[in-house]
């Protein structure tokens, strides 16, 4: 038996049982994580070997899109359960731009054959015969617990109706602690706003309570049913409206509201909670960071505002909360995945439960402590242990999940989005100043990173077919020419590449391709060949083109020191900037106009520099959230850039010379947030723009009906 195949072995002098998921260090058993001891296996495996990043994660985390990070703290974890140390290890060394290896020493714990002369291989005193007898009834107990461990118990659901029927999206849709009424937001006739529109399941009626002209959005119901929030906003102003709802629903949209509190402009919206009648939860926006902020309330007959206590160490992007309990699931980012939280708010502990590359949408509880609803690409029922089971797979994406309390009834969203590339030319600008924008890429597919060459004849671009909110499949970069009317394939992607920026070399010959776990792959434009040229490295930062487009400058991080390093595409292979005797990229000395968006916080320092240039020009608009949903262009002269002003987008130029800013398109309407990468592209004379334009946003609501209770 090889040692990686056996249940005890000794690692130097710490012994391991894989059964038992323990370690025994000085004497003392102590608990360790299974994927811990997953991965030590595969160490011990392949003992004496740099063993590669991607075969860890190919091994680990199996079928699970995680990022190279992850690895990395997996690593990080283990050596601190065998108390070694990085700088002088004695257990696990890592071998710079390969891997790890273990280099301890590796002896099989040889297991008894019978319970006569039982003996075990330690180095404290042997055990009695009563302490043997304990332990085997405990691996006896632990076996037969494994066995008659509850799987994930999914309840039996059908289809019921379709709830909504109308061009747009609807969404934050919220149930009535009574379960009589669904409330929700619903895109205006004009597409310029949301309104507040409530269903009555007594009457299977809808009513349309709030259209103000404003966008109202989030409600939120009292734990009495007798009042209902939500967010009320436009392009310069948010505040928490509240309204009376204990008259008949069809007085609702004549009932007077008035203000709660105050809320950011400018930032997207998430479900409020109010857990008690004295407690509400929601997130907040403070320096571009969500923040999870608890609001006392008064219990007087109209409800106020007594308190706001902020709880940075949580920063919600998406989060459902259990009011008896006070368990919330939180999602969280974590550089370069999403982290799944258990929390509780009673004492403001938390576990993570998952991580993912991939957004979370549509999270609600289902059975607290143990299993909840989640939305993304179908609709799928998970345990806290990692099962999943699918109910519902929708012909494009759920964003949304509400759960009647009292009915068991299952309110989803459910639809699809496309999102195309838009061309500008300013050569043909008419005399009146009029801008036109030109549909450049097909409608069937989700085209995103628009990249124009250097002279703008020419635009890359990536595309993919798009079966969920978050899904990629049949990844491609796609050519387009100006003087041609279709776009050509310039390569396929694997599924693990997934794309995070474009950048034309300057001779126009070849494109860099960087992706999400900060890795580069070179596509040339002639041979349509992609070769990747520069991984293994924890984060890079200033990838930059030479002036003769030979070689590439770039930063990065390994083993926590940033290392300047540059590819010469000739010779095929990466060094330091010190050996080369080539001119070092300082990265302070960068100016505005030669970053691109590969350099780490490009939006945010791009949104710093707008915001001193044309303060209080822009003073009434918060830039970063703006420059957070579209990535911006630096050309020669000045910077293209995307303005949410409600749910209005605006392309904006300002120039560098003049500091002239100004308005050159309406491109769209900002209706539901996407896991996307929005972005602007234009030539280096800032004549042709390319942009990425999400369209044809259409979701419904939808009703499940369970048909039995959980056993």
């Amino acid at each position: 038996m090889s040692l990686s195949c056996s249940s005890k072995v000794m690692v130097n002098e710490i012994e391991v049982d894989f059964v038992a998921l323990k370690l025994l260090i000085d004497g003392e058993w102590l608990e360790i994580e299974a994927r811990q001891l997953a991965l030590l296996k595969l160490l011990i495996k392949h003992h004496g070997e740099a063993v590669s990043r991607n075969l860890i994660m190919d091994e680990i985390w199996h079928d699970t899109i995680v990022s190279d990070n992850s690895v990395s703290q997996a690593i990080t974890q283990l050596r601190k359960s065998l108390q070694d140390d990085k700088g002088t290890p004695r257990f696990i060394r890592t071998v710079p731009r390969v891997g790890y290896q273990l280099i301890a020493t590796i002896e099989e714990v040889k297991e008894p054959e019978s319970l006569e002369g039982l003996s075990v291989v330690k180095r404290t005193s042997k055990p009695t015969t009563a302490l043997i007898g304990i332990a085997l009834g405990m691996v006896l107990m632990f076996g037969l617990f494994q066995l008659t461990k509850p799987s994930l118990s999914l309840p039996t659901y059908e289809y019921e109706t379709r709830l909504t029927s109308v061009p747009g999206p609807e969404g934050f849709l919220r149930y009535s602690p009574d379960g009589r009424y669904l409330a929700f937001s619903q895109i205006s006739d004009n597409r310029s706003q949301m309104d507040l529109v409530v269903y009555d399941s007594q009457t299977e009626t809808i009513h349309s309570i709030k259209s103000t002209g404003y966008s109202e959005e989030a409600p939120e119901w009292s734990p009495d049913s007798q009042w209902l929030i939500y967010y009320r906003h436009d392009p310069l102003s948010c505040d928490i409206r509240i309204m009376s709802v204990s008259t008949p629903v069809e007085t609702w949209r004549l009932s007077p509201d008035r203000h709660l509190g105050d809320c950011e402009p400018g930032y997207s919206r998430q479900k409020m909670h109010w857990v008690s009648n004295d407690t509400l939860y929601r997130r907040r926006w403070r320096d571009n960071q969500a923040i999870l902020t608890k609001i006392s309330l008064s219990n007087d007959d109209s409800p106020q505002i007594v308190q706001q206590r902020d709880l940075p160490e949580f920063s919600p992007l998406l989060m459902d909360i259990d009011k008896e309990s006070l368990l919330m699931l939180l999602v969280e980012k974590r550089q370069k995945w999403f982290e799944l939280r258990l929390v509780d708010l009673a004492n403001l502990t938390s576990e993570v439960i998952d991580r993912s590359e991939q957004d979370y949408w549509g999270l609600k509880w289902h059975n607290v402590n143990e299993s909840f609803w989640l939305g993304n690409n179908s609709l799928r029922l998970m345990s806290l242990d990692g099962e999943s089971e699918v109910v519902h797979d929708p012909i494009g994406f759920i964003p949304d999940i509400d759960v009647n309390r009292v009915t068991q009834q299952l309110a989803y969203s459910e639809g699809q989005v496309n999102v195309n590339l838009y061309n500008i030319d300013l050569h043909h600008q008419s005399p009146s100043g009029e801008v036109k924008s030109r549909q450049v890429s097909s409608s069937a597919r989700t085209d995103i990173l628009p990249t124009m060459s250097k002279e703008g004849d020419q635009m890359v671009f990536v595309s993919f077919q798009r079966g969920a909110a978050d899904g990629l499949s049949h990844v491609e970069i796609w050519l387009k020419h100006k003087h041609k009317k279709a776009a050509s394939l310039l390569t396929n992607l694997a599924e693990n590449i997934k794309p995070d920026y474009l950048l034309w070399s300057p001779n126009g010959e070849n494109i860099l391709l960087g992706d999400t776990e900060d890795k580069l792959y070179l596509i040339n434009t002639f041979s349509r060949h992609m070769v990747p040229i520069v991984s293994g490295y924890e984060q890079l930062d200033a990838v930059v083109w030479s002036a003769d487009g030979k070689r590439i400058h770039f930063s990065a991080l390994d083993e926590g020191e940033w290392q300047p390093l540059m590819y010469d595409l000739q010779l095929g292979t990466s060094t330091p900037v010190e050996e080369t005797g080539q001119e070092k990229v300082k990265l302070q000395d960068v100016s505005m106009k030669n970053l691109n968006p590969s350099f780490i916080n490009y939006s945010a320092r791009i949104a710093d520099f707008l915001s001193l240039k044309l303060a209080p020009e822009l003073g009434l608009y918060d830039l970063q959230p703006s420059l957070s949903l579209y990535r911006p262009a630096i050309t020669e002269q000045g910077i293209y850039y995307v303005v949410r002003q409600g749910l209005l987008l605006k392309l904006y130029y300002y120039e560098f010379d003049t500091n002239h800013n100004r308005l050159i398109s309406h491109i769209g309407n900002h209706e539901q947030d996407f896991a996307l990468t929005l972005s602007v592209s234009a030539s280096d004379d800032g004549k042709r723009v390319v942009y990425s334009k999400v369209e044809n946003v259409e979701t419904d609501i939808l009703l499940q009906r369970k048909m039995e209770l959980d056993k």
